[in-house]
């Protein structure tokens, strides 16, 4: 089995505005606001959609693999609603909850699996349910990237899904 992972950079922290770049500096993923149109008349403005989207040119990219998630915010700071790919818009609380004991992040995969992002002392590691590990997203010191993502040979085919939920996952601990 190859014990190869591929890391992306975190440029910047920012869970709404940001980009994922690999080792060869190109873009991976982008994070941003979808541009709305102006409505033109006195309608409070909404907040935009913050759109996650794998690059069409990026490399490491797989066919299957999701290439869009977008999230909506019910205001400018708290997010409301997750789709990922084709799967059907659901709230966040439905897409990503608390283990028992509060320790873990949970979500259910699109392929009905359950995996869980799992925080440790300056790192979140995502596994499956039987303790295989997908990716490690850890923060870095005195380094020009915020943070850096591994991902796993077993997290390839679900890298949508595994910077969707690390930006679910860190939202929610910055919350609590």
């Amino acid at each position: 089995m190859t014990t190869y992972s591929f890391r992306l950079f975190d440029l910047s922290g920012n869970l709404l505005e940001n980009e994922f770049r690999d080792d060869r500096n190109q873009i991976a993923y982008m994070i941003r606001p979808v541009p709305q149109p102006r409505l033109g008349f006195a309608f409070p403005e909404l907040p935009s959609p913050v759109e996650i989207v794998r690059q069409p040119d990026w490399g490491i990219a797989l066919e299957h693999e999701p290439w869009r998630a977008v999230l909506t915010l019910a205001d400018n700071e708290t997010l409301h609603t997750v789709q990922i790919g084709q799967r059907q818009e659901i709230s966040v609380e439905e897409m990503l909850r608390r283990d028992e004991d509060g320790s873990k992040r949970v979500f259910v995969g699109l392929d009905g699996q359950e995996y869980c992002w799992k925080p440790a002392s300056r790192r979140l590691q995502c596994f499956d349910a039987n303790d295989g590990l997908l990716a490690v997203y850890e923060y870095l010191v005195d380094d020009p990237s915020y943070a850096k993502l591994d991902i796993k040979p077993l997290g390839w085919a679900m890298t949508t899904e595994i910077i969707t939920t690390l930006i679910l996952t860190r939202y929610d601990i910055r919350r609590s």
